[in-house]
């Protein structure tokens, strides 16, 4: 009864700590991955309403996936489509472990969940709605163990002050 308790208060803050305002946050959205197997055609697309050109932003790919996952990183291709219709794509490499098998991020049970930073400091050059992509780029189709794949912008932190 006491294990279970304990469990119960874990799950809450955990779920607290999920859904609580980030001033920070500009959008963060995740998206399950059907039978946890994410296949090539199941691409992830996220619409960002972009209102402001000044403001610098951390980009992340957002991943759950089990604690039973065989891969070290996943490569996946990201995509972003402009206000005004350009398009752009690249591969990115996402690191998900150290090289004695420690997971990055948290793990709690069989889920672990991983920020993955892709741009750094990146600013919009357009107020408008951007469309990003995610599609899994790695040689084995269905990538199995994948529960959720998401994307979070944040704006930066403001420099520290020098004394």
């Amino acid at each position: 009864m006491k294990n279970h308790l304990s469990l119960i208060i874990i799950a809450l803050a955990v779920l607290l700590s999920l859904t609580a305002c980030d001033p920070n946050r500009l959008y963060e959205t995740n998206t399950p991955v059907a039978n946890e197997k994410w296949t090539y055609d199941d691409v992830k697309s996220f619409s960002v309403d972009v209102k402001d050109t000044t403001t610098r932003y951390n980009i992340y790919i957002n991943l759950r996936h089990s604690f039973q996952f065989e891969w070290r990183n996943i490569y996946v291709q990201v995509g972003t489509q402009l206000p005004d219709g350009k398009k752009m794509e690249k591969r990115v490499n996402l690191p998900l472990c150290e090289s004695d098998g420690k997971w990055y991020g948290s793990c709690l049970g069989d889920n672990c969940d991983i920020p993955v930073e892709i741009q750094h400091d990146a600013k919009f050059p357009m107020i408008g709605k951007y469309t990003f992509t995610i599609r899994q780029d790695m040689r084995v189709n269905p990538l199995e163990k994948i529960k959720s794949v998401g994307l979070r912008i944040e704006k930066t932190a403001p420099p520290k002050a020098q004394n």
